[in-house]
């Protein structure tokens, strides 16, 4: 049940936020009752924005090309929410510098493969990839549903590539059918788009 509300409500939501004006962008935030406290994520050298319910954590992570490479780094922007102690919400989301160079590696090919890498690591019963090009915007999305432990789960992955930044988000929604935790789910996944 939990996939086709997957399927059904978040792939069209993953590929059609970024096209919305600001005003309808404020409109969603509006009309989905977030608290006051909600953030807003914008890091200053991303061309991309979402919104976190309440405040997220950050932390730093670092890695190697090779071993003898210096580290790359980058912030690591984590929302997490365990609802009634039954239901988790828990969204990763990071976004680093890109070059129109770097753009153009970007193909429908290359997105679908690193979004494929997800999925045995995700351990995902049933799957679907998709990916769409509009507005100097690539993105693909994966939507899979599996179970951690013994607990149903959703996992959602999006990779949205522009001239300038590449966003990088990963959520998963585990545990038992909850209104709020649900509703949350799909809000901060809804609210992505290109910043205006």
């Amino acid at each position: 049940m939990r996939l086709l509300f997957a399927l059904l409500v978040l792939l069209p939501i993953a590929f059609s936020a970024h096209a919305q004006n600001e005003k309808e962008f404020n409109d969603i935030i509006t009309e989905t009752a977030l608290p006051e406290n909600a953030e807003r994520y914008a890091p200053e050298n991303c061309g991309f924005e979402m919104i976190f319910p309440t405040a997220a954590q950050t932390t730093k992570r670092c890695t190697r090309v090779t071993e003898t490479s210096a580290p790359k780094c980058y912030n690591l922007r984590s929302y997490v929410n365990v609802y009634d102690m039954r239901t988790t919400v828990e969204i990763n989301v990071s976004c680093v510098p890109s070059t129109p160079e770097q753009y153009s590696r970007y193909s429908e090919q290359v997105i679908k493969a690193a979004l494929n890498g997800m999925v045995s690591k995700m351990d995902m019963q049933e799957f679907s990839i998709d990916t769409a090009e509009e507005n100097d915007i690539r993105k693909g999305v994966l939507i899979g549903a599996g179970t951690y432990g013994r607990q149903n789960r959703i996992y959602n992955a999006q990779l949205w590539v522009g001239q300038d930044s590449v966003l990088t988000v990963e959520a998963k929604l585990t545990g038992e059918e909850h209104p709020q935790a649900d509703e949350h789910f799909t809000n901060i996944l809804k609210s992505i788009q290109k910043k205006y």
